[in-house]
């Protein structure tokens, strides 16, 4: 019984070609498929800061509305809605 017959390597060969192939019509348009995912989005992820040991803050964008998120295993999470400044320019 052959294992490495010619009809498997072809077989093989093609389907690791069009991975390539896929790979690189991503790689190529990946700007535009990044902006068209993005689009409708309600929640994005702004920041994170690591604060020491299991604690890490969070800066979220939820609807136009800006989230601190301070979250730790033992001391659990706390939500803080920020205040949006006027004179800013994001």
């Amino acid at each position: 019984m052959d294992v490495l017959t010619p009809d498997r390597i072809l077989t093989i060969a093609g389907f690791l070609g069009v991975l390539v192939l896929v790979w690189a019509v991503i790689r190529h348009k990946r700007a535009p498929l990044a902006a068209r995912l993005a689009t409708g989005r309600k929640l994005e992820l702004t920041e994170t800061l690591n604060l020491g040991g299991d604690s890490r803050a969070l800066l979220l964008k939820a609807e136009g509305q800006t989230v601190l998120v301070v979250m730790g295993r033992r001391s659990g999470t706390a939500l803080t809605l920020l205040a949006q400044n006027e004179g800013a320019t994001a």
